[in-house]
């Protein structure tokens, strides 16, 4: 495998999602789809973590990370073959941020907080963590799969579920989330 920056390899980049998709509704592509759309539910959080000897953890404010979502059809094991644009809606890229779990251990995490699927069907999502180098150079690093949800069609949406401790816990934080308040 490649070196990386700051003399690491690939594998020293860990990934996990802590909070996986479950369900969400189809946006549609109309205007007035679009404004009616519900987020992923619960919202995807991936954690990073990098096995760098760095007992400071400085990697953890690094301004310099980010994550995509893609569409990926669990039956084929492939990401969507449609741009972006025609399958996904709301924001696609999370930077890394810095906070504390529902176990109170500061980590990295990856939060889709305003992430929506325009197409039914059952899905799964694929995150891929890249790093800006100086200049407007960027570097893939490392992705992975989320675990099979389902994307209902209008009607067919059972509706949102309660929001999860550690969404609560990151809003409590400072990052961004719908939290469904009962």
């Amino acid at each position: 495998m490649a070196a990386l920056r700051r003399g690491l390899r690939v594998e020293d980049y860990m990934l996990e999602i802590r909070q996986q998709p479950i369900r969400c509704k189809a946006a549609g592509t109309s205007e007035r789809a679009l404004a009616d759309r519900k987020a992923v539910d619960p919202p995807p959080i991936i954690q990073l973590t990098v096995a760098d000897g760095d007992r400071h953890r400085e990697w953890l404010q690094s301004p310099f990370f980010f994550m995509c979502a893609n569409l990926y059809d669990p039956v084929l094991n492939t990401p969507v073959a449609r741009p972006p644009s025609e399958t996904l809606a709301g924001t696609l890229v999370s930077s890394l941020h810095r906070v504390r779990d529902e176990n109170d251990r500061e980590g990295g995490y990856f939060v889709f907080g305003d992430l929506s699927v325009k197409l039914d069907g059952q899905f799964r999502l694929q995150f891929n963590l890249f790093e800006m180098l100086d200049g407007a150079q960027v570097e893939f690093i490392t992705s992975t799969v989320s675990d099979v949800f389902t994307v209902y069609a209008g009607r067919q949406y059972p509706g949102v579920l309660e929001s999860t401790s550690l969404s609560r816990q990151f809003s409590d934080q400072g990052v961004r989330l719908r939290l469904r308040k009962e």
